[in-house]
């Protein structure tokens, strides 16, 4: 296996409210999981069902706490298919802000991510965002892992509040989209055009069909596979519902991580929208090789993460 999946997140709030947040079951039962029941005192961090990955029952769900349990970090058991990972979560609060780190070690191969198979990343990503939204008091985006390839056509809709142009905005615009999915955007917003999200040739789209705030279409080739990709974007009341749908797979492809992948990018477009211009998603720590991969925001501010051997955590 390798080094334990690290990623890091601020957020304005305070450090007691996040620690609250953290390991409070109603709270947790709001952002985290479907089910929870912590009881710190009895080193229990317990939680499943349909929102975490492969739907534990309530035996499954059991976390055993691994570590004395202080104010500023925590650190629990997570058993993922037959292999015994550990989640630790530790807490700085500095310049107003308070910094979550998470280290997931020992994460089974089969969820360090594919097509057919969703990422660890992407579980944790969706679920610190949504741990940024709950603390905010906005609504959060709850991956369904139940529902997760249930077909071979990718569908997502969130509601975004604010209005269609500045959520078009973020689709087209090479600055905004490497915010929250792009390593090196490059739009030619029209017809047979590149709407270009700087994977190297991987991500090299066609535009299909466009339609200003209305519409957008795109031929992505995955593998020998051509499908299409397409944002519909309807407005009301000064809100915004955002429709994705990846379609064109082969009938008998498994698409669960592009499924879970695709709603976390549409967290991060809410987010983007919603939060304004000083919005960075969750950190991830990423080699140079890797960053082409990852959203341009997330490579340029790597020096933002803590190690966790730093002394600075306390």
């Amino acid at each position: 296996m390798s080094g334990p999946l690290h990623v890091q997140i601020a957020l304005d709030h305070p450090m007691a409210s996040v620690y609250r947040a953290v390991t409070d079951e109603a709270a947790l039962a709001t952002w985290f999981a479907e089910h929870t029941e912590v009881r710190l005192a009895e080193k229990r961090y317990d939680f499943w069902g349909r929102f975490t990955p492969d739907c534990p029952d309530r035996v499954a769900g059991r976390h055993p706490i691994e570590e004395p349990l202080a104010t500023s970090r925590i650190r629990y058991e997570w058993p993922l298919r037959d292999t015994s990972s550990s989640v630790e979560m530790r807490l700085l609060e500095r310049n107003e802000r308070t910094y979550l780190g998470v280290w997931h070690h020992d994460i089974p191969e089969s969820l360090r991510g594919s097509p057919d198979s969703f990422a660890m990343e992407d579980f944790w990503f969706l679920s610190l965002e949504n741990l940024r939204r709950y603390l905010a008091g906005r609504p959060v985006i709850r991956c369904d892992f139940s529902a997760i390839g249930a077909t071979n056509q990718i569908n997502h809709t969130v509601e975004i509040d604010a209005p269609v142009s500045a959520v078009w905005d973020v689709l087209i615009t090479p600055a905004q989209l490497d915010r929250w999915i792009a390593s090196r955007a490059h739009v030619d917003l029209q017809k047979g055009g590149e709407w270009n999200l700087g994977w190297m040739e991987e991500a090299r789209l066609e535009i299909l069909s466009l339609s200003p705030e209305k519409a957008l279409s795109v031929r992505w080739d995955i593998g020998e596979t051509p499908t299409v990709l397409t944002w519909t974007l309807e407005g009301s009341g000064g809100k915004t519902r955002l429709t994705l749908v990846h379609s064109g797979f082969a009938p008998d492809a498994r698409v669960d991580g592009l499924e879970a992948g695709w709603l976390n990018f549409m967290s991060w477009l809410k987010s983007a929208v919603e939060f304004g211009p000083d919005w960075i998603p969750t950190l991830k720590e990423i080699t140079i090789a890797a960053s082409v991969y990852y959203a341009a925001s997330i490579w340029e501010h790597q020096d933002e993460l803590i190690s966790r051997d730093d002394s600075i955590w306390g």
